[in-house]
């Protein structure tokens, strides 16, 4: 079996798994975030060891500075742009159904803090690790176009698991898109380095904004 079905294979496998742990188990949000943990360091493990490949998504070398800037001013404005159209459709969002599908997972006004510092850097940096690291730049070479698109895809189609049923079918859809555009924003800032970190920086920034947005919606 190839690098490409075998990535496939994998990646798909424990995007099924988590959407029956979000959607279908209800796990709390301690124990999803440990299954995700699992679930994606032992997807890395068996597909390096397999293809005795190595693991270059942590490497330094190679850190553009100047892409670097451009992660901050795009982080920035995906942030304005993300706080910008929550108060544009703050009336068609249903925010009682989501603070009801929070506190069944355990996140709470007590919790947030914590939770939150755990998105904004730890949440992120996985999900750039799999998404971005193990799908993107595995695939990337010998299948470009193929790994833009199917990383992208997937970014996307995994974080339905967690808005499912906060929004109507509209802003669902435009969640959707959104999402796809990002991931690849994302893989382009990484493809020329030898690592995650530009849309990592990216990430975070972001993810900031989405906190802002739970503190004023929800919290």
């Amino acid at each position: 079996m190839t690098h490409k079905y075998l990535i496939v294979l994998y990646s798909s496998l424990s995007i099924a798994i988590l959407f029956i742990i979000e959607q279908i188990l209800s796990f709390e949000y301690l124990y999803k975030t440990i299954a995700k943990v699992i679930i994606f360091f032992l997807v890395l493990f068996i597909f390096h060891y397999i293809t005795k490949s190595k693991t270059t998504y942590f490497a330094t070398r190679r850190i553009d500075t100047k892409r670097l800037k451009i992660s901050v001013s795009l982080g920035i404005g995906a942030s304005l742009i993300l706080i910008g159209t929550y108060f544009v459709l703050k009336d068609h969002i249903d925010f009682a159904q989501i603070s009801e599908n929070l506190a069944q997972k355990n996140i709470t006004g007590d919790t947030f803090l914590f939770i939150s510092i755990y998105i904004i850097f730890g949440n992120s940096f996985l999900e750039e690790i799999f998404f971005r690291g193990f799908i993107f730049k595995n695939l990337q070479q010998k299948h470009r176009l193929f790994a833009y698109i199917y990383s992208s895809f997937l970014f996307a189609i995994y974080h339905t698991a967690i808005f499912l049923t906060w929004f109507n079918i509209g802003l669902f859809l435009l969640a959707l898109i959104g999402l796809f555009t990002i991931g690849l924003v994302f893989n382009w800032l990484n493809e020329n380095s030898s690592n995650i970190y530009n849309s990592w920086l990216v990430h975070i920034i972001a993810d900031i904004g989405i906190i802002i947005i739970a503190l004023i919606a929800v919290f």
